[in-house]
């Protein structure tokens, strides 16, 4: 059952942003009154909270869009007079959601994701266990064809992990725990290439202008045009595709804290481990005819050839794809959670968590592949340093500090009523961003009801609202990104959308229903 499991949280990327109903209720504020089976993640001292044994199964309705739009700024300037890009003007809105499932793949269009968990506390007892499934970070969005497709037409990245796991109840007032998270993490991308460049473009311009000359004018030593008709600036260069890179161990562990010294008030605390994730699997590169024919070109002769070797520069000509296998290390951060629990009188709870995650460790994604890549050839001679077989994209994140707040009352025997709000910022920096880590600044409200349906069984019911801030970056105003949108002339490798301003928003809510079992 646990393996047939997909994962349960959603988001554009986000650690632990839906791991089960009564979380999402509570605005993910369960520190210090960890919510039962689940207390394996949010704090596993909350074990010795559960009453005998303990079943907890449910589900997650997620709905997610980004929504992008792309203009010139004031003052554009094109490319060697290559006209305006035709991404200005257009704009795109994401299409459903992604997941990967062990041993199956992505999936595309998730409509639902079910979760679920045991734990078992024997009366009389200072121990407890449990296990569950879930998923502690997670990303998938898919665009349609159009401009989107530049930043990611498809992207997923989570991480799964079964978490078994363990508490001791030291004395009336302190419980420990700890447990570990068997992970399997997945990956992919799937996206259009393009370089809108003054190198790129200068190409173009060349073999425009060669275009119609005698071959013979310089004795058949230059094959004419010129890097074989060259290529625009705004031209595709192929598709990349990586549907799925994959790492099937990668161990992780929580500690947890429980001081409870009064009916009326509770203390939390949690660490999460990092998790370094080493992701493989199948790359596949497909060139676009023009850039076919600008490889062919570099052999097109012995002087030619002889020139293209000196230089490094690819010499197999064109090539209708490139394919083997690749890796990336990917970083789960280590987080830290403390929180109270407060009861004002009987009825009432509140709690309240701080949370800090070290995304500073994210530096950059290093993809290395098993062959050499031929755009990488290219780009090494416009200064490339990372070689013919590394792309490197970088992030430089930040680390994020965030306060979360919950609220439940009980209103009557056998219905609890949640609040909850969490004000997470986003870890991406503005000079760094670009159209795959969309991450913006968000503001989660969520509510849900407890509901007693018989002595031994609960429904839980959550909803959570995401209110993201939109990005707007303005080119002449100093809204420039290395990966987005800068016109710098070594910004070859990633930077899809050069010279243009770019504004994107961000709306999202997931539903959530979950049935616990007591006996």
């Amino acid at each position: 059952m646990f393996f047939s499991l997909p994962p349960s949280a959603y988001a554009s990327l986000a650690e632990q942003l839906a791991i089960c109903t009564r979380g999402i209720s509570l605005g993910n504020a369960v520190t210090a009154s960890p919510p039962g089976v689940f207390s394996l993640h949010y704090n596993p001292a909350g074990l010795t909270q559960l009453r005998g044994k303990e079943m907890e199964m449910g589900g997650m309705i997620p709905n997610f869009n980004i929504s992008q739009q792309w203009d010139k700024p004031d003052g554009y300037v094109s490319f060697f007079g290559q006209g305006n890009d035709p991404v200005a003007g257009a704009s795109s809105t994401s299409e459903g959601m992604v997941i990967s499932l062990p041993f199956n793949g992505p999936v595309s269009n998730v409509t639902f994701a079910p979760y679920g968990g045991m734990g078992y506390h024997p009366v009389g007892k200072k121990w407890s266990v449990g296990v569950a499934m879930y998923s502690p970070m997670a990303v998938g969005l898919q665009n349609p064809e159009g401009p989107a497709t530049y930043g990611a037409q498809m992207l997923h990245l989570e991480r799964i992990v079964l978490s078994p796991g363990i508490a001791y109840k030291v004395n009336d007032t302190l419980s420990l725990g700890a447990s570990i998270g068997l992970g399997f993490s997945s990956m992919g991308i799937r996206m259009q290439m393009r370089a809108p460049n003054d190198m790129v473009a200068l190409t173009g311009l060349l073999g425009n202008l060669t275009q119609k000359l005698d071959p013979a004018l310089f004795l058949g030593l230059i094959p004419f045009p010129l890097f074989g008709g060259g290529m625009y600036a705004f031209d595709d260069m192929g598709r990349m595709t990586a549907e799925r890179l994959e790492d099937n161990f990668s161990p992780s562990f929580n500690l947890g804290l429980l001081w409870e010294p009064k009916d009326w008030f509770a203390l939390g605390l949690c660490y999460q481990s990092e998790v370094k994730q080493e992701l493989s699997g199948h790359f596949t590169l497909e060139y676009s005819q023009k850039f076919q024919n600008m490889m062919d070109w570099l052999v097109a002769n012995s002087l030619v050839r002889v020139f293209t070797e000196s230089l490094g520069l690819p010499t197999e000509g064109g090539l209708d794809y490139q394919s083997g296998r690749g890796s990336v290390e990917m970083i789960q951060p280590r987080h830290v959670q403390a929180g109270i629990m407060l009861k004002p009188f009987k009825r009432l709870k509140l709690t309240a968590d701080l949370q800090w995650t070290q995304w500073s460790t994210m530096e950059s994604n290093v993809f290395e592949f098993d062959f050499d890549l031929q755009v990488l050839k290219l780009a090494h001679l416009l200064g490339y340093q990372y070689g013919n077989r590394t792309i490197v994209f970088e992030r430089h994140m930040v680390d994020t500090l965030h306060a979360c707040f919950g609220l439940e009352f009980a209103a009557t025997p056998w219905l609890d009523l949640r609040l909850g709000y969490e004000d997470r910022p986003t870890s991406v920096r503005e000079e760094y961003r670009d159209a795959m880590l969309v991450l913006p600044d968000m503001k989660i409200l969520s509510g849900g009801l407890g509901i007693d349906l018989t002595r031994n069984a609960t429904l839980d019911l959550g909803v959570g609202l995401i209110m993201a801030e939109d990005i707007k970056m303005d080119y002449n105003n100093g809204g420039i990104s290395q990966n987005l949108n800068t016109r710098e002339l070594t910004a070859l490798i990633y930077n899809p959308y050069a010279n243009l301003n770019y504004n994107q928003q961000t709306t999202g809510m997931f539903i959530s229903m979950g049935l616990r079992y007591n006996w």
